[in-house]
């Protein structure tokens, strides 16, 4: 983890059906990570730190560090894909060894 972002929330991004399919993540994670990118050089801290497609269900899960879900909210419908749900979630330490 970086020191931008030490005391920064977890949030998990949540889209459901035909918009969240799998062969436009690529597409979908690069927009997520430039607005981020172009918010955080204003002010506000906001990192993406993963993207992860369910295939067969049509769930697209995202993982942000960010100050606030507003802030993680605000990203999602500027890249155009608003979020159908997003949650405050526990970090974790940092890799582990498998």
């Amino acid at each position: 983890m970086s020191s931008t972002e030490t005391g920064l929330g977890r949030f998990l991004v949540e889209w459901y059906g035909p918009s969240a399919s799998a062969a436009s993540v690529d597409e979908t994670a690069g927009r997520l990570n430039d607005g981020a990118a172009a918010i955080s050089a204003p002010g506000s801290q906001i990192r993406l730190l993963m993207v992860l497609a369910v295939p067969e269900e049509d769930y697209v899960f995202g993982v942000f560090a960010a100050e606030s879900a507003e802030t993680v909210a605000r990203v999602c419908v500027d890249a155009d894909v608003p979020a159908a749900r997003i949650s405050a979630a526990v970090g974790w330490p940092g890799a582990f060894d498998c």
